[in-house]
């Protein structure tokens, strides 16, 4: 670390000090000092940013978080995202994925404390419940693939009901947790909309747990999974609810799906959508965050059975079921 990067890296951990004390002017102050010593260092203008927006600065903070997206155009903190919720970018159809990756790489130590036990997350859970009457009739060997399978609580839900388990996540730190539980056959750091060479083609359920929440239009996912599936094979996914056509992008920087869009994409990706239900995923700021908990058929006319189907009612409108 270079003199200027070192006394800039001082300046900036007494901001955060004062951030944590709710003084936003003074570390305003000591934030743009920082800059004074290293006005190259983009986490130092991401960092004003944050500040900025924290005091209710708005025009400040987007010019923070621009400059920090012309020293990292590869955006690994998120500017993009800030901006868009700023009303200072356009909606993109998904997260950067350099931006996910390193928010998962960082997140992956504390990742299933914070989930389970803060968030009191049961995304897996539902998702099984959701599936369960269907495994009995699935042809052997049955086998999975987790996409964006993080540190495996997937895994733990659905081994010893299954023949085999891969994992694909942008997040080579989440593959690493899920590869010391010992559960999964094979496990590859990869894109979901654009699955390495490592992911077989033969897939009887495809399991999209919380992960389809960082991509806006699903269209590239959902071909992908289609391409890894058998015939009739199932996807079970969860999404988080949303009032606008086709998506938004929520608070806590996760898409929400209107479900006209979902089931428009579904039928276009050459899915038949089985059953659509809502459900509570998990609690944010104490406050219970609902989701829909989709399973869907790879359309095959010989693989459909008689009376499987459900055909959707008014788009707008939820069904009746609720899981909780």
């Amino acid at each position: 670390m270079s003199k200027d990067r070192l006394s800039a890296s001082r300046r900036l951990d007494v901001a955060l000090a004062l951030v944590s004390q709710g003084d936003y002017t003074a570390a305003i102050d000591v934030a743009r000092a920082a800059l004074a010593a290293d006005s190259d260092w983009d986490e130092a203008h991401f960092t004003l940013g944050d500040i900025y927006e924290r005091a209710g600065e708005t025009e400040n903070a987007v010019e923070a978080f621009r400059q920090y997206l012309m020293l990292d155009p590869k955006d690994r903190m998120g500017a993009e995202v800030r901006l868009t919720l700023l009303g200072a970018a356009a909606l993109r159809d998904r997260l950067p994925p350099d931006y996910v990756r390193a928010l998962f790489d960082d997140y992956a130590p504390r990742f299933e404390i914070s989930l389970r036990d803060r968030l009191a997350y049961r995304g897996p859970e539902l998702l099984f419940e959701a599936i369960r009457t269907h495994l009995p009739e699935m042809l052997r060997p049955m086998d999975v693939l987790d996409l964006g399978c993080g540190t495996g609580l997937v895994g733990e839900v659905f081994a010893g009901h299954v023949d085999a388990i891969d994992g694909i996540d942008l997040s080579p730190r989440m593959i690493n947790r899920a590869r010391a539980k010992g559960l999964y056959r094979t496990l590859v750091a990869g894109d979901i909309t654009d699955m390495p060479a490592d992911i077989g083609t033969d897939y009887s359920v495809v399991i999209a747990a919380d992960v389809l929440n960082y991509l806006g239009d699903l269209v590239p996912a959902l071909r992908a999974a289609h391409d890894r599936m058998k015939p009739g094979g199932l996807l079970v996914f969860t999404l988080e609810h949303g009032d606008n056509f086709p998506f938004d992008l929520g608070p806590g920087q996760r898409f929400r799906h209107h479900q006209r869009a979902i089931s428009e994409w579904l039928v276009e990706c050459g899915f038949n959508v089985l059953s659509d239900t809502l459900g509570v995923l998990r609690q944010e700021k104490g406050n219970p965050v609902e989701g829909r908990v989709i399973v869907a058929r790879a359309s095959d006319a010989m693989a459909l059975m008689a009376g499987d189907l459900i055909i959707p009612g008014d788009p707008d409108q939820a069904s009746g079921q609720t899981l909780h």
